[in-house]
Formats: C-alpha cells, sequence, structure tokens
C-alpha cells in the first residue's frame, strides 16, 4: 500500500506530464498552421503569376491578331501606334498596368523555301510577389508573345 506521499507525488507527475503535452501540442499546431498557410499563399501567388501570363499571352495575341488585318475595305495595315493602343485596352480591361509592348515589322520567316512576312507581338510586365513576404524582393519579367502571318504584302 502507497503512502499519502507517494501518491501526492504520482499525481504531481500525471499533472506536469499532461501540462507538458499540451504545451506540445499547442506548437505542433502552430507549426502546422504556419506551414499550410505558406503552402495556400503559395497556391494564390502561382495563380496570380499564371493569370498574369495568360492575360500578356492573350494581349499579344490581340496585338498581332489587329497587326496582321487590313483595315476595313482596304488593303493597308493598321500602324504600330494602333496597335499599342489596341493592347493597352485589352490589358487595362484585364486591370494589367505598366506593360510595355513592342511591335517588329516586317519579320521574314523562311518555310519550306518560301519567305513570308511576319509581325511579332511582344509584351512584357515585371511581376513582384506579393503574398510571400520572404520572396518580395524577387522580381521576375513576364512576357506574351505572339507572330502571326500578314495577310497582305506591304
Amino acid at each position: 500500500m502507497k503512502d499519502e506521499f507517494e501518491q501526492k507525488k504520482e499525481e504531481k507527475i500525471r499533472n506536469v506530464s499532461w501540462r507538458e503535452q499540451r504545451g506540445t501540442a499547442l506548437v505542433e499546431s502552430a507549426m502546422t498552421l504556419l506551414g499550410f498557410l505558406v503552402v495556400l499563399l503559395a497556391i494564390v501567388e502561382a495563380g496570380r503569376f499564371l493569370g498574369a501570363q495568360q492575360v500578356l499571352t492573350d494581349a499579344s495575341r490581340e496585338g498581332a491578331r489587329l497587326a496582321v488585318s487590313p483595315l476595313s475595305g482596304t488593303s493597308t495595315l493598321p500602324t504600330t501606334e494602333e496597335i499599342e493602343i489596341e493592347v493597352q485596352r485589352f490589358l487595362q480591361a484585364a486591370n494589367v498596368g505598366s506593360a510595355t509592348t513592342v511591335v517588329e515589322r516586317p519579320v521574314y520567316i523562311v518555310t519550306g523555301g518560301v519567305a513570308s512576312v511576319y509581325t511579332r507581338v511582344r509584351v512584357s510586365l515585371p511581376y513582384t510577389v506579393v503574398t510571400l513576404p520572404m520572396f518580395s524582393n524577387l522580381e521576375i519579367t513576364l512576357a506574351g508573345e505572339a507572330v502571326m502571318r500578314n495577310e497582305t504584302s506591304p
């Protein structure tokens, strides 16, 4: 039979052990939630990155499509300024600012021994990470590019 002193000692050990486990569970939960939050923010940032890249690609396609199609009822191609305005209009509709547009024409591409005239439209944007502060100094330049064959001879 245990005396009263040993019973209190065992009870105290059980209480201390329970408190230590509770503190350990709290620390483990905090670390798990931190890891979950970082993964969640990384997913959000990847979505932003891919969305911005897709908008730039679509804007360059719209510019190239305009660049190679003659104006209505003529054989005249739009000017570089008109192409840049159309690209900026597309980017503004997508809430993308500070992108630069470069229109390069004529671009000669030889396929099967035949040279064709193309127009290249490149749209670039400096992209900065917003959601994860540890990567806030990272700056990437995203670019979308489209090359299309002119529908008329210059």
